[in-house]
């Protein structure tokens, strides 16, 4: 190849022209679109096992997700359940709709200004969520366990760094 090389993914890269050298690629190049096809891999095996939670469960993995956090934690707030799913409150409460649609899920107002929303399993959420793999139980956070603490460390690190680096980019 005269204008680039291949990587370990099989991506070409072009040379690095910009020190003179034709031979080296640009190693943060290399190494992002590397860390990138790392990440597609990651969310297609999470999306994988939501599919399968899907089909055996006629619901969303947001949804047994939510389930699963007010059966935890009966009372929960729509507000402390949006943040613990990392969902805008609206978001969670058009999910809090459907569950409710489904006969899972009961919204109780009960201080004295009525805003805040509790929320409950109904008896038939509650069955369901016996029946559902918790959180704690999928591959992801096994192997995330698994890990000695400095590259979980070093992990949290990284992502965290890409997340905030996101966030701050125009949309």
């Amino acid at each position: 190849m005269d204008q680039g090389t291949m990587n370990k993914c099989g991506a070409a890269t072009e040379k690095n022209a910009a020190n003179g050298s034709k031979d080296e690629p640009a190693p943060a190049v290399d190494s992002a679109e590397e860390a990138f096809g790392k990440l597609l891999q990651l969310v297609r095996a999470v999306q994988s096992g939501m599919r399968n939670i899907d089909a055996s469960h006629g619901l969303s993995g947001s949804q047994v997700w939510a389930l699963w956090q007010i059966s935890a934690q009966p009372g929960l707030r729509v507000t402390e359940l949006a943040e613990a799913q990392q969902l805008h409150p609206s978001t969670a409460s058009n999910l809090l709709d459907k569950l409710e649609t489904h006969g899972l899920v009961r919204r109780e107002r009960r201080d004295t200004d009525n805003r805040v929303v509790r929320l409950y399993l109904t008896d038939a959420g509650l069955e369901l969520a016996k029946n559902l793999p918790g959180p704690l139980q999928g591959r992801l956070r096994q192997a995330l366990r698994a890990l000695p603490q400095v590259e979980l460390a070093g992990l949290l690190n990284g992502v965290t760094s890409v997340l905030e680096r996101m966030n701050a980019s125009p949309r």
